[in-house]
């Protein structure tokens, strides 16, 4: 083979493995990652800030014995609806029937020492008329006839005593409602100081529930809330349950509550051990779902206007922060931390501080990333 021919087989080897590996670096290189992204403009949301609430009925009486004795009856099932003068509990009226019957005898004797008073201090007044017997004597019958009518009131006073804890016997409900028992059935001893049972009216229920500073702040300048000596009120002397909106009510099975409540309290001053105020609403309770002692969640809705809303997806959490990476105008992007807060559905949050309207932001593909990193 002469140097030609040698020279250009060498040539188009080596152009093949020039070829061959172009070809193969082709194959191999991946192409560049496409990342969404959006620019921020102001929208409009509504927030529903929830606090864990507990239920009460707007009235709560404990049932106290006013005398004590042994139970014999008790005329209720724990959990059902009583009315007003309804008898729960008979207490055994034996010893207080005995004390009636002990007072009218004494009573009957006081009237008939009285009656004998009087007329001894009558008969003594015509004598002494007469002067026939002396101013003393006189005045000592009227005292005798005084001291026995003041024996006459205070035998009626014990009188009433007696028919008044007899009366007591019969335990009734100081109201309408629902009725729990404190675990006294018949043949305890009922002692005063011991609640028997707890009524609790049930046609209005209070749910109770704490906001904290921050919510606070909200809820005052979303309302235009004024500060009293009462607690919160509404602008201009509106009534506060007018100035807010309706509060929801989510049950522990997780279904919302049919009527909307009212808020009619927030307290004004923060207590300093929670860092938290007291917040009340009044919800109507017309077919008795509602229970006091119930737990649920209460739902304030707020509307927020003009607000920054950016995808969870665009957030990288850093411990207990929020950060989020801006599109620069050379195309690279820059970490950005920020303040917000969730959406109640769990897809946005909304920005407090930290980006602005018009700010372009990667809202997928975030773990990837890297600050100055170039995306397009």
């Amino acid at each position: 083979m002469n140097k030609s021919k040698l020279f250009l087989v060498v040539a188009l080897m080596m152009a093949v493995c020039v070829f061959s590996s172009c070809g193969k670096k082709k194959q191999t290189e991946k192409p560049q990652v496409k990342f969404e992204t959006k620019v921020l403009k102001l929208e409009n949301r509504v927030y529903n800030m929830s606090f864990p609430a507990t239920l009460s009925g707007t009235s709560e009486v404990k049932v106290y014995p006013q005398v004590e004795g042994i139970i014999k009856k008790k005329n209720y099932t724990s959990g059902t609806r009583v009315r007003k003068g309804q008898t729960l509990y008979i207490i055994d009226p034996t010893e207080y029937r005995l004390s009636v019957q002990s007072a009218e005898a004494n009573l009957s004797a006081a009237r008939a020492q009285m009656e004998t008073t009087k007329l001894q201090y009558e008969s003594n007044k015509e004598l002494y008329a007469k002067k026939v017997i002396s101013d003393y004597v006189l005045k000592t019958s009227l005292n005798a006839y005084n001291a026995a009518k003041a024996a006459v009131q205070q035998a009626e006073a014990q009188l009433n005593i007696a028919k008044t804890n007899l009366g007591y016997c019969n335990v009734t409900s100081p109201l309408d409602g629902v009725i729990g028992s404190n675990g006294f059935s018949e043949g305890d001893m009922a002692v005063r100081g011991n609640y028997l049972c707890e009524v609790s009216d049930n046609s209005v229920i209070d749910a109770d529930f704490s906001l904290n500073e921050t919510q606070l702040l909200q809820t005052i300048k979303e309302y235009k809330l004024q500060v009293t000596e009462k607690g919160l009120a509404g602008p201009k002397g509106k009534l506060l349950q007018d100035a807010m909106p309706g509060v929801k009510l989510i049950l522990k099975d997780g279904s919302t509550y049919l009527h909307d409540g009212k808020v009619t309290r927030i307290d004004a001053i923060l207590n300093q051990g929670t860092g938290t105020v007291t917040c009340e609403a009044e919800f109507p309770n017309p077919d008795g779902v509602l229970r006091s002692g119930l737990s649920a969640m209460a739902i304030i809705p707020i509307d927020l206007d003009s607000v920054l809303c950016v995808p969870q997806t665009a957030a990288v959490r850093l411990q207990d922060q929020l950060m989020f990476y801006r599109v620069k105008k050379d195309g690279t992007v820059e970490g950005v931390i920020c303040q917000a807060y969730p959406s109640n559905d769990g897809k946005e949050y909304f920005i407090i501080e930290g980006l602005n309207p018009g700010d372009e932001i990667v809202t997928d593909g975030v773990r990837k990333l890297s600050n100055g990193m170039k995306i397009r």
